[in-house]
């Protein structure tokens, strides 16, 4: 996973494009039937992958952690999942797509949020640890 924060901001970029040529040709055939997933591809798609690739930069660590395969490939691939289903759900088509692959964005975003918290935690601990080393005669 040494190439997961720039891997995920590629992939961020695709759905930007994607996003913003759907806003372009909704906008030009002033039809805006597709505007939530116009939002979701531009949200999920692109920020969430954005978000995700800067914070794996930002915290090296978190490259390590045994969940990252996990989180990557269940949020990269059940984010297609979601918005192939979202535009059958708003054409009128079957709902179970949207259905699961919402169910697994969540998960990837999950592990993503329990990955950052164990950071976090691991960071402060380390920064007591620190300071105690610094000042030994402090409490």
């Amino acid at each position: 996973m040494k190439t997961v924060d720039v891997t995920y901001f590629a992939i961020g970029a695709l759905w930007l494009v994607l996003g913003m040529g759907l806003g372009i040709g909704m906008g030009a055939a002033h039809d805006f039937a597709l505007a939530p997933l116009h939002a979701h591809i531009n949200l999920i798609g692109f920020v969430a992958h954005a978000l995700f690739g800067l914070a794996y930069r930002n915290w090296p660590a978190l490259k390590e952690s045994r969940l990252a395969p996990y989180q990557f490939w269940i949020f990269v691939v059940a984010t297609p999942v979601t918005l192939v289903g979202l535009y059958f759900t708003l054409t009128n088509g079957p709902e179970l797509p949207t259905i699961l692959g919402s169910a697994a964005v969540f998960v990837g975003a999950a592990i993503f949020a329990a990955m950052m918290w164990s950071e976090r935690l691991r960071a402060s601990a380390a920064t007591q640890a620190d300071d105690v080393a610094v000042a030994p005669g402090r409490a």
